[in-house]
């Protein structure tokens, strides 16, 4: 059976990966870090995850008005990139959070 090949172009943003720290905590990461444990990082959290869900659903309503399977293609493609950008972000604010409980 053939597969699909999964594009990787867009996932790969400079800015969203995790930067090396030899010494430990890099300032980056102590600013994530606060920021993780105000109310508004909970508020952008369950954005995030609402617009997961709302992205999840973008096809179904295509499939249920019968767009063309076209369409329908680009669709599950920008959603996928655009899960995948929202991962990245929410990754890196846990990752921030984890290497500085990790390094004091």
């Amino acid at each position: 059976m053939k597969t699909a090949i999964k594009p990787n172009f867009f996932v790969n943003v400079p800015s969203l990966e995790k930067s090396v720290s030899v010494e430990g905590v890099t300032e980056e990461e102590n600013a994530l870090y606060a920021m993780s444990k105000t109310a508004g990082w909970k508020v952008f959290k369950d954005m995030a995850s609402r617009v997961t869900l709302e992205l999840n659903n973008i096809n179904k309503v295509a499939i249920s008005q019968g767009l063309p399977l076209d369409e329908i293609g680009r669709n599950a493609i920008v959603v996928n990139l655009a899960q995948e950008v929202i991962e990245k972000l929410l990754n890196r604010v846990a990752d921030a959070e984890e290497s500085c409980e990790k390094n004091g």
